[in-house]
C-alpha cells in the first residue's frame, strides 16, 4: 500500500473529514480548566483542539509528527491569531524531549492508536511519565471498533460534506485480528464539470486496544491511579461502549 497516500499527507481532505468532529472538545476543556495548564497535546494534528483549547484562554504546547499536518496547524494558529498561547512544535511522542513538564497531557482523538508496537507504546508511555508535572493527569481516548463488512466498498454518508456536493466518499477496511489493526482504505470521487470522474485515494492505519492491555501499559509506565470510562460523560465501561476514555496519574 505504499503507493497510496497516508491520509496524515493529505490535511486538507483529513480536515474535510474531521474538522467538526467536536465530541471530545468539552472534555478536555473541562480539564485543562480542572487540572491546569500549559497543556501538552501529542498528536496535535492540523491543530483541531490545539486551537479549540488556545480559544478558550489555555496555553498549549502540540506535538506532531506529521511535517503537512504540522504545516496546516501552524497555518490556522497563525489565522486564529493565537501564536501567544498555542505553539506546535515537530515531534515523535516515543522520544520526545522538552525542558517544561506538564500538569495536563492529552492524547486525544485515538492518538494512541498509532502506536503499532509494544515497544512503541511502552516508549510513549514513559516519554508522557517522563514529561508529566508532580500531580499532573495524562487524558486520552481511544475508538473501540465495530467491525463492519471487510474487504467490502462502501460509501460513507456521515462524510457527504467531503469534497463538495459532486463528491462521494467510499471506504474499505480490513481487519488484522492477529496484529489488532484496522487499515481503513479511502476513495473520495468527484465529478467535475467537464463530466469526468476523478478519483483521491488515501489510507489510515490504526491498532485498536482492549481494555485491560492499555490498563496494564499504563501500570507498567508507572501509572498508579487509573480511571477508564465508556465515553466522554465518563460512563462506566460496558460491551456497547463506543471508546475508552482514560485518566491516569502516576
Amino acid at each position: 500500500m505504499s503507493d497510496v497516500p497516508d491520509i496524515y499527507d493529505e490535511p486538507d481532505l483529513y480536515d474535510e473529514q474531521y474538522l467538526r468532529y467536536r465530541d471530545d472538545i468539552p472534555f478536555y476543556q473541562r480539564l485543562a480548566v480542572d487540572v491546569g495548564e500549559p497543556v501538552l497535546e501529542l498528536g496535535a494534528g492540523s491543530g483541531r483542539l490545539s486551537v479549540e483549547l488556545g480559544r478558550a484562554g489555555h496555553r498549549v504546547v502540540g506535538v506532531e509528527l506529521s511535517p503537512r499536518m504540522l504545516e496546516q496547524g501552524r497555518a490556522r494558529v497563525e489565522a486564529e491569531r493565537l501564536d501567544e498561547r498555542v505553539r506546535l512544535l515537530a515531534g515523535d511522542m516515543r522520544k520526545l524531549r522538552l525542558e517544561e513538564r506538564f500538569p495536563l497531557i492529552v492524547a486525544a482523538f485515538n492518538t494512541l492508536m498509532h502506536l503499532y508496537t509494544p515497544a512503541d507504546q511502552d516508549a510513549a508511555l514513559a516519554t508522557v511519565a517522563t514529561l508529566l508535572a508532580p500531580g499532573g493527569t495524562f487524558a486520552f481516548d481511544l475508538f473501540l471498533p465495530e467491525f463492519g463488512p471487510q474487504g467490502l466498498l462502501r460509501r460513507e454518508a456521515e462524510w457527504e460534506n467531503v469534497g463538495g456536493a459532486r463528491s462521494e466518499l467510499f471506504l474499505v477496511q480490513e481487519h488484522d485480528r492477529v496484529a489488532q489493526t484496522i487499515t481503513s482504505r479511502y476513495y473520495l470521487d468527484s465529478s467535475g464539470a467537464d463530466g469526468l470522474l476523478r478519483r483521491r485515494t488515501t489510507t489510515l492505519h490504526q491498532r485498536y486496544y482492549t481494555r485491560f492491555e492499555i490498563e496494564r501499559a499504563l501500570r507498567q509506565a508507572g501509572f498508579s491511579r487509573i480511571s477508564l470510562s465508556g465515553d466522554f460523560d465518563r460512563r462506566p465501561v460496558t460491551a456497547d461502549s463506543p471508546r475508552l476514555v482514560g485518566l491516569a496519574r502516576l
